[in-house]
């Protein structure tokens, strides 16, 4: 299970500094800078092919109305059905970890992170909402939009009980 910190810090250091609008025209010049190719661009979304050095190489943009709100990318080698979850698991936690420390040491303290088993942690620059997540068979690092983030952390809206007289 290859965790390609090299390549997740990189990314991390280029959306840091990237002039972002946030809008689908960032998508291609950004894949330029990076070293991607734009696979595929749709309504609601994009595929994209990584240089990083995982077993798939891919990232998706997902937006809306000409917007993008934020690309995930995988870090990790995608665990496969064969190999079973007492071997991934630990490997995906390491690789979680020194990723973690990897961010951290470019971009500092992060703003939150939620534990294990499905970690997240997240770093809320000027430009970019940098987070790294671990699901049960990658790692993912998410950049998303300042504006798409404030939103999401909004929290629902409680309704009061209709039925009180």
């Amino acid at each position: 299970m290859h965790v390609d910190i090299e390549g997740a810090t990189r990314i991390a250091r280029l959306a840091a500094e990237f002039d972002w609008t946030w809008a689908v025209d960032d998508l291609e010049p950004f894949c330029a800078q990076a070293g991607w190719e734009l696979v595929e661009l749709r309504q609601g979304g994009g595929s994209i092919r990584t240089n990083l050095h995982v077993s798939r190489p891919t990232a998706h943009m997902f937006g809306r109305q000409h917007r993008m709100d934020w690309i995930s990318i995988l870090v990790t080698d995608l665990a496969d059905d064969a190999t079973p979850m007492t071997v991934v698991r630990p490997l995906l936690g390491e690789g979680f970890t020194n990723l973690t420390a990897a961010l951290t040491a470019l971009l500092g303290t992060a703003t939150s992170a939620e534990p294990k088993p499905e970690a997240t942690i997240r770093w809320d620059l000027p430009k970019a909402v940098i987070s790294l997540h671990l699901s049960v068979s990658a790692i993912y690092l998410d950049l998303t939009s300042p504006g798409y983030q404030a939103w999401a952390d909004e929290p629902e809206p409680e309704y009061e009980d209709e039925d009180e007289d």
